[in-house]
């Protein structure tokens, strides 16, 4: 019983991990998008 307690648990620890990231890596990849728009338009 309490392996699968421990399981459910590292599952929820594993999945909120990678939505975290994925979420990181958006916003990151959406500021980049805007320093290279900004940079384009100096120029």
């Amino acid at each position: 019983m309490e392996l699968i307690i421990y399981i459910f648990l590292f599952l929820i620890l594993f999945l909120g991990i990678i939505f975290n990231l994925k979420i990181t890596n958006f916003k990151k990849v959406k500021e980049v998008r805007n320093k290279a728009k900004n940079y384009s338009k100096k120029e």
